[in-house]
């Protein structure tokens, strides 16, 4: 994730664009995995904020010259606030998520015929 102060793939004027496909590609790969692995959402998370975690750790490791443990630590706090930036986002986007999925689900329910529903 950038931060604040370096230039970062938002930072472009097709950022958001670029961003946005990207995490679309993601998800499609991610929805595979799933499937393949018979994993639900809430364990494919766990996983991703492990990976995610130690991603950003190797990446500081590489990315620095001299790696010290303060670094590290300085850098994993950086991560914190880019996730409990991203975690207020959701807070304040809740009822528009809760929202839509409840549309996707009315949509789904009207397109299951009577007598067909699985869940039955």
């Amino acid at each position: 994730m950038a931060r604040p102060d370096e230039p970062g793939i938002g930072d472009e004027p097709d950022g958001d664009e670029e961003f946005a496909a990207l995490e679309r590609a993601l998800f499609v790969r991610l929805e595979s995995f799933m499937d393949e692995q018979d994993i639900d959402d809430l364990y494919l998370a766990d996983l991703l904020l492990d990976a995610a975690l130690h991603l950003r750790m190797s990446a500081y490791a590489a990315e620095v010259e001299k790696p010290s443990v303060a670094g590290l630590k300085l850098d994993l706090d950086r991560l914190r606030l880019d996730v409990e930036q991203m975690i207020r986002g959701a807070k304040k986007d809740a009822e528009g998520f809760i929202a839509e999925v409840k549309d996707l689900r009315a949509a789904e329910a009207e397109e299951v015929p009577e007598g067909n529903n699985p869940e039955r």
